[in-house]
């Protein structure tokens, strides 16, 4: 069941990324330029998840993080916020559909990767039918490109 849910949340995802990006082009179009439209997208978000949390439990869990906290917390924030910007400027500079092919083919090599040496969560081993399929999608993106 929970893989099931993780797979609509991924399909989920990928067509919520697409849409995200089209509006955030519209954003930065209107003027406000591309770190205007990442600081909205992220405060909104920001917003949003602070406040499903306080009605969850509290104003403590401000606390709870900052107990917990590392320096290295940061990383997934800075590398979420490229992933936007790069979102962005690649559909205002090549469109929507050579932006997606190669973020998902970057994206499907690291993956990849990161299976290989463990470091997912859920990982897998790498076989001659994920490396395929690789090739495939690869060979795909290079299409789109070209």
């Amino acid at each position: 069941m929970s893989a099931s849910i993780a797979v609509l949340l991924a399909l989920a995802a990928g067509a919520a990324l697409a849409i995200q990006n089209v509006i955030m082009v519209a954003v930065v179009d209107r003027g406000i330029g591309f770190i205007g439209a990442l600081i909205i997208n992220s405060t909104i978000g920001l917003l949003v998840l602070a406040a499903i949390e306080t009605i969850r439990s509290g104003l403590g869990f401000a606390l709870d993080i900052a107990a917990h906290a590392k320096p290295w917390f940061v990383l997934p924030g800075l590398l979420g916020t490229f992933f936007v910007f790069a979102g962005v400027f690649g559909y205002r500079q090549l469109g929507a559909a050579t932006t997606i092919v190669l973020i998902v083919a970057a994206q499907l090599a690291m993956g990849i990767a990161l299976d290989a040496f463990g470091l997912a969560g859920g990982g897998r081993q790498i076989g001659v039918q994920t490396l395929l399929g690789a090739a495939l999608l690869v060979t795909g993106a290079w299409l789109v490109v070209r």
